[in-house]
């Protein structure tokens, strides 16, 4: 399995940090350190699940995962150094003579044990195998109150929070990232063009959003969010596609959707208009794409986060939205819709090469609708390069 660790920055910043050994406790957060996918964390996120990663020995991570869940890492098989599994699961072995595949004997070999013991218990374990004045960096952000308390009732002034720390390690993507960034984001371009060569006066939105997700499905992607909206209902910024509010000539129709590849997320915009648009969606519409247009400029290695924001709230306000607000024009994108840093008037976090966001200038106007332009965008050593490919103009299409 192919690595998506941006090691040679995981070293740097542990060591910055001063920090010996990483534990991850979330689903995102332990994939990332050892490739690992897990189902119970997904499903009850509740479940306990770590990975226990030295900082001289980040390629041999160690997986403690609930001995149920083992069957995914026979099916998926990740990098890891060891697994300590914990509680108990009942499979049974293979009948005298049955033939096995690779997957199935791989999972005989992990199903038949009977650990027993409780997650904390197992945590400890492994941090009990650590050098004793190892510096261990928690992730708070998985992990289970009692087991939280109960390691650093033993382990004390040992243990700092990781939860941040991974997040600034997680920042810059590494190519493998980036092309999964990519493809995610190109499936929704195409899924859009599909939904829009499917409009027809009468369609609901609802409908729509049909085509659109079975496109998305179809090109191999889990679907995650899908926002699409018409005429009024696009001021909505989190609309609900509904199944009474049918597309009209002169509609507005407003796309912010995101889908999943390989566990890499996309979050993209476009606006059309189902027939001729009024001198006002064109207005506001130059407005926001001026806007993105400057943001996108602006962006280079070095640049702090706050002069993007402030690039593109300038162009929008320059070019016919004087009074335009908004909180933020972007975000890091990668295993979580939203990573760091935030492209925001706040953020001070210079951006670097390797750095993936999404950029977007959305305006949203009760009575007259919401228009918006959403792009994913990899900072390279130059400056920047879109990952996205579609025309970000204003579409209009027929009624």
């Amino acid at each position: 399995m192919t690595s998506v660790l941006n090691a040679p920055r995981a070293v740097r910043l542990l060591e910055a940090a001063g920090v010996d050994v990483l534990v991850a406790t979330s689903f995102h957060n332990v994939f990332y350190l050892t490739g690992y996918v897990g189902f119970s964390q997904r499903v009850l996120p509740a479940t306990q699940v770590y990975a226990v990663a030295r900082a001289d020995a980040l390629d041999r991570p160690v997986l403690v995962a609930p001995l149920g869940d083992l069957d995914m890492l026979a099916q998926l098989p990740a990098r890891l150094g060891a697994v300590h599994p914990y509680g108990r699961f009942f499979v049974e072995p293979g009948r005298d003579g049955a033939v096995l595949t690779d997957e199935l004997a791989r999972y005989e070999a992990l199903a038949l044990q009977d650990p027993g013991g409780t997650a904390a218990g197992a945590l400890l374990e492994e941090l009990a195998r650590l050098p004793p004045a190892a510096r261990i960096a928690l992730d708070e952000s998985g992990l289970a109150p009692q087991v939280r308390d109960t390691v650093l009732a033993q382990l004390g002034e040992r243990v700092v929070p990781g939860a941040d720390l991974l997040a600034r390690i997680r920042m810059v993507k590494t190519p493998e990232e980036v092309d999964r960034l990519e493809r995610s984001a190109l499936v929704m371009e195409a899924s859009i063009q599909a939904a829009l060569a499917a409009a027809r006066a009468g369609m609901s939105e609802a409908e729509m959003a049909g085509v659109f997700d079975a496109r998305t499905i179809a090109q191999g992607a889990m679907p995650h969010f899908t926002v699409i909206a018409f005429g009024e209902r696009a001021a909505f910024p989190n609309a609900v596609p509904s199944a009474a509010r049918r597309l009209r000539p002169g509609d507005l129709i407003r796309f912010d959707v995101g889908c999943i590849v390989d566990l890499y997320r996309s979050d993209i915009s476009r606006t059309a208009v189902f027939g001729e648009p009024s001198a006002d969606v064109r207005q506001a519409y130059e407005a926001i794409l001026a806007g993105e247009e400057r943001a996108l400029e602006a962006m280079r290695p070095g640049v702090p986060a706050r002069e993007i924001f402030e690039a593109a709230m300038r162009g929008v306000q320059s070019a016919g939205l004087p009074g335009y607000r908004r909180h933020h024009v972007g975000h890091g994108i990668g295993l979580e819709t939203y990573d760091l840093p935030m492209l925001n008037p706040s953020t001070e976090t210079p951006l670097e090469q390797g750095m993936v966001f999404e950029v977007e200038t959305p305006y949203y106007e009760i009575g007259f609708g919401g228009v918006q332009v959403e792009d994913t965008v990899v900072v390279t050593d130059e400056g920047r390069r879109l990952l996205t490919r579609s025309a970000r103009d204003l579409a209009v299409i027929g009624a």
